[in-house]
């Protein structure tokens, strides 16, 4: 009886970290379409090429491609622990397609065209994969991990993933510096990471965040977006944050991606992406 005992406990232990690092509202059921490609159901992440958007569906599971269109780039497999089970993040690859960090097989794949079959890169040496980013080389691809708590690095061809930082990094963008920005859960929110030295400057302190998932970088400034605020953050280098966005039609921001004129916003209870114009904040749908 302790043995059952012991291993119960164990069940609730994996349980509460695992819900730790899902989305919240993730896990409810959800009722889906009659044809689950008709339409999205819940964006998490997404990243811009030119015209095209690219947005993660974690429960079609899948990858959308908008534009004057939209069609489902690729679609997942129902089955767990089959390939993009579980997508949750999403850059766009140098060379064509996108990377997509899949946590039901802790990998993380190259689809390098509409309905390609996933190329994985890691091996499964990756957890949870979170965020992606990818230096300014195009050589090096950047992973949160959020079952490892930490920011990982490897071969953009892949290749077994190396320590990079200590970080628990939810989001991940590079500036023009080459330093490598990251957004966590944790005490210090916003974190710099010297890719060379591996050294972190803790820079946004003190949670101003209420549930922060993306971060994207533009120019000399970045943007947090925060699901339970329903808001989008703006902060500086040196640590000052303020509201750059508030309410509707934010319900839950998760992903996010920036443009020279744009700020693209991934919002899973809205099943939408929206794309604000940086200057003027005036928005429209994009899925």
């Amino acid at each position: 009886m302790p043995f059952l005992i012991a291993i119960c406990g164990l069940s609730i232990v994996i349980a509460s970290t695992l819900g730790s690092v899902l989305h919240a509202d993730e896990t409810k059921q959800e009722t889906l379409p009659k044809d689950e490609t008709a339409v999205p159901v819940y964006p998490l992440a997404v990243a811009v090429d030119g015209e095209g958007i690219f947005c993660v569906d974690l429960k079609v599971p899948g990858v959308w491609k908008a534009g004057k269109t939209r069609e489902l780039f690729v679609r997942g497999s129902r089955f767990l622990r089959k390939p993009m089970n579980r997508p949750r993040c999403v850059v766009v690859h140098p060379e064509g397609g996108v990377l997509v960090g899949d946590s039901a097989t802790r990998e993380v794949y190259w689809i390098q065209k509409p309905d390609a079959q996933p190329v994985g890169l890691t091996d499964a040496h990756v957890g949870i994969p979170m965020a992606l980013a990818i230096d300014a080389s195009n050589k090096m691809l950047y992973v949160g991990d959020a079952e490892k708590r930490a920011t990982f690095r490897l071969p953009i061809d892949g290749g077994e993933p190396e320590l990079v930082a200590r970080v628990n990094a939810r989001g991940l963008a590079f500036d023009s510096d080459g330093a490598l920005w990251a957004v966590t859960p944790d005490a210090d929110a916003v974190v710099r990471i010297d890719v060379e030295t591996n050294e972190i400057e803790n820079v946004v302190t003190g949670r101003p965040f209420q549930y922060p998932n993306g971060l994207c970088w533009a120019g000399d400034h970045g943007y947090v977006t925060d699901g339970y605020g329903k808001c989008v953050w703006k902060f500086t280098p040196d640590g000052k944050t303020e509201k750059w966005f508030d309410g509707d039609p934010l319900v839950g921001p998760v992903g996010i991606a920036v443009t020279d004129d744009s700020i693209f916003v991934a919002d899973p209870k809205q099943k939408q992406v929206y794309q604000f114009n940086r200057s003027t904040k005036e928005y429209q749908t994009r899925l």
